[in-house]
């Protein structure tokens, strides 16, 4: 009787299990629905956009598909010298192709990036070489153009003769095609110094404005902070491009701030107040303040006015006391808020682009230049996926520095 109590009871439980093991089974596929639009819609709008952005960043086709004879004969000369007549064939047979598909100027564009004048050049080739023989093709060519025996027109041919190179990223570094430090400092990577410095100015002017308002915020009574908080809120019911066109407005020459100024004496001559950094960090920060006092002030929000009280009861002065606890309590919000700031700020285009000058333009001017003016898509790729790592980088220095945090309170 006992035995078959016990299988009963084992028969039940497995039962049990069964069921139990089943419905968490159908809980995960409902989880699963309810986050498939979502997981659809970040695989559309950010990672396939950003594989399609490293992709184009090291793809280098141009060269192999128009001239491709050439490019499978001159990956294997060693550099010295000049190419053998089989390459030089080669070459004139490619580009009577080229001229006939009219494909020449895809290559030229490309081959035009590393040495400037290398268009001109196949251009000036194309048009003559329809009686370039098939016999002693280097002194046809040499003699259409002497920069045929020229060994760096050959060798910038050989570096853009892969489908794929890092060609892009040296010039977004600053090096030559060999990979060797160019002369000077990369134009890129001041323009990036001249980005993250910006970042930081804009970001250090949200810290030290908001955080003030947002410990105000917290700290009125209720039906006050409800009002207030619109205040904070408003700037996104109006899009950047109007708020930008606002400060172009209140800063120009003639603009509300400098007939304010000289109507009361503060100033005799209108100052220049527009197409310069202080133009662009004043709107900048306008634009990026509550992005900053928004997850302070959530923060603060929950943060008890008994902690301070206890401290002081305790003796700690208010200085102290905030220092020591309501400023650590606040950290998360801070962290955020910083975070936040910083990464939007690094991709400004418009803002920059309006209400400053030439020397206060941040990396996003010239990916969209390359991109839009300029048809050089690896190049704004390059400079696209530099800025990503940068954003990468600080993500990841804020998150070591919060788990160094954790294990040294824990």
């Amino acid at each position: 009787m006992t035995v078959t109590a016990k299988a009963m009871s084992n028969d039940r439980n497995g039962s049990a299990a069964v069921s139990y093991r089943r419905e968490m089974r159908r809980r995960e596929a409902r989880r699963s629905v309810l986050v498939a639009p979502l997981f659809l819609y970040l695989m559309l709008i950010f990672v396939i956009p950003i594989a399609i952005m490293l992709t184009r960043s090291i793809e280098d086709p141009e060269v192999s598909v128009v001239l491709p004879k050439t490019a499978d004969l001159i990956q294997r000369w060693d550099g010295t010298d000049l190419p053998s007549e089989e390459v030089f064939a080669a070459l004139a047979t490619d580009i009577k192709q080229a001229v006939s598909n009219r494909s020449l100027g895809q290559a030229g564009s490309r081959l035009n990036y590393a040495i400037p004048g290398f268009q001109s050049l196949l251009t000036k080739t194309g048009q003559k070489i329809s009686g370039v023989p098939t016999v002693d093709a280097a002194g046809a060519l040499s003699q259409i153009d002497q920069r045929w025996t020229d060994n760096r027109y050959w060798l910038a041919l050989r570096n853009a003769s892969s489908t794929y190179s890092l060609f892009y990223f040296r010039i977004a570094l600053g090096l030559s095609n060999t990979g060797s430090a160019s002369e000077g400092r990369s134009f890129y990577l001041d323009v990036l110094a001249r980005t993250l410095w910006m970042t930081f100015v804009v970001t250090s002017a949200c810290v030290i404005l908001g955080y003030p308002l947002a410990y105000f915020l917290s700290h009125v009574s209720e039906s006050l902070r409800n009002k207030l908080i619109l205040f904070v809120l408003l700037p996104f019911w109006t899009s950047l491009l109007v708020r930008t066109t606002a400060w172009f407005v209140l800063l120009q020459k003639h603009g509300l701030v400098n007939d304010t100024g000289i109507f009361l004496g503060l100033w005799s001559q209108p100052l220049d107040l527009i197409y310069n950094r202080f133009a662009v960090y004043v709107a900048m920060t306008h634009v990026m303040l509550p992005f900053m006092v928004l997850p302070l002030y959530s923060v603060m929000l929950k943060i008890p006015s008994t902690y301070m009280n206890a401290a002081a009861t305790l003796g700690a002065h208010p200085f102290r006391a905030f220092r020591e606890v309501y400023l650590p309590l606040s950290f998360p919000g801070l962290g955020a808020g910083i975070l936040l700031v910083f990464i939007v700020t690094l991709g400004f285009y418009i803002t920059p682009a309006l209400l400053g000058g030439p020397a206060d333009q941040m990396l996003s001017y010239y990916i969209a230049q390359n991109a839009s003016n300029f048809g050089n898509w690896g190049l704004a790729a390059a400079l696209s996926v530099l800025l990503l790592a940068v954003v990468g980088a600080v993500i990841f220095l804020l998150s070591s520095l919060r788990a160094a945090k954790v294990m040294q309170e824990a």
